[in-house]
């Protein structure tokens, strides 16, 4: 299931990079390596499924049908949990809508959620001042925001202290 995964984020993110110009498929692979070394669960292949195409419904020609056939329930459901709402988003403002998102969404998505995100500031070194700020900012209001409202499982507080000794 994992190498279908790494071969369907592949073709739907071939044509995309990242900020730093790298290749886009480099971000799902650094997410589902962090899944992999951060996380137990007798899930873990869909778990690591997930962490591979977390944005593929957002940022490609990917759809629901097609996720569902090809790797199952769990991994769409995720995938979907994962997604933003671009409406909400508006609605509320980013930080607010992450914030809220992640403090309701289930545990095995804020699992990649937080990867996602451990990912994402380990690049910030490669962005503008301006980005670096604001996304740093961002992450500190969304972290704030579920260590005091929502219950943590034990990998949840281990990636947000990763994610912490990042951004300092």
């Amino acid at each position: 299931m994992i190498e279908k995964a790494v071969q369907y984020a592949e073709e739907k993110h071939r044509t995309q990079n990242r900020r730093s110009g790298e290749p886009y498929i480099t971000h799902p692979i650094k997410v589902a390596r962090i899944i992999r070394e951060n996380k137990e669960s007798h899930k873990i292949n869909e778990l690591i499924s997930a962490a591979m195409l977390h944005d593929t419904l957002e940022d490609t020609t990917a759809s629901e049908k097609e996720l569902k056939e090809l790797f199952g329930e769990l991994v769409l459901d995720l995938v979907k949990e994962l997604t933003t709402d671009e409406q909400e988003k508006e609605k509320l403002g980013k930080k607010e809508y992450l914030a809220e998102k992640m403090k309701n969404m289930s545990s095995w998505a804020l699992v990649i959620k937080l990867a996602d995100r451990l990912d994402n500031v380990s690049d910030l070194n490669s962005t503008t001042p301006e980005f670096k700020k604001r996304y740093t900012e961002e992450t500190e209001y969304i972290l704030k925001e579920i260590e005091t409202k929502r219950k943590l499982s034990p990998t949840h507080k281990k990636l947000i202290k990763q994610i912490k000794e990042k951004i300092k």
